[in-house]
């Protein structure tokens, strides 16, 4: 599984999450301005390598920066999505070595165009391999 994918599960099993927004509306990035919001876009933005010694050298694959978007009518319908959103990812600790945390998270602004608030959050995801 890729780690979107991963990303992908864990956002749509998080019952605070698709409480707020429906799991059809978390995606990808694409063309979403039609979407109906609020809605979540989420990407990895890099990825790395590395080795760790654990009883021996063990590969991980890490993505110090994964960001994912809440998006809303308000500011406020943003936010509480980008809440739940860090309530399912920033401490996640997943039974195949996978771990997610928050490294920061600010408004990336109106959109006055397209009439859309915009709550950036940038994860760090290291998978053992």
């Amino acid at each position: 599984m890729v780690v979107e994918e991963k990303v992908q599960a864990v956002l749509v099993a998080a019952s605070g999450v698709t409480a707020l927004v429906p799991a059809a509306r978390i995606k990808l990035p694409g063309d979403w301005q039609e979407l109906p919001r609020p809605y979540i876009v989420h990407f990895p933005v890099s990825m790395e390598a590395t080795h760790v010694h654990n009883e021996g050298l063990m590969e991980l694959r890490a993505w110090p920066f994964y960001q994912v978007s809440c998006f809303g009518n308000t500011y406020s319908s943003a936010k509480a999505a980008a809440v739940a959103v860090r309530d399912a990812l920033g401490d996640y600790k997943g039974s195949d070595g996978t771990v997610m945390f928050l490294r920061g998270e600010h408004y990336g602004g109106f959109e006055a165009d397209v009439r859309v608030h915009q709550i950036i959050q940038e994860y760090e995801i290291w998978e053992a391999l």
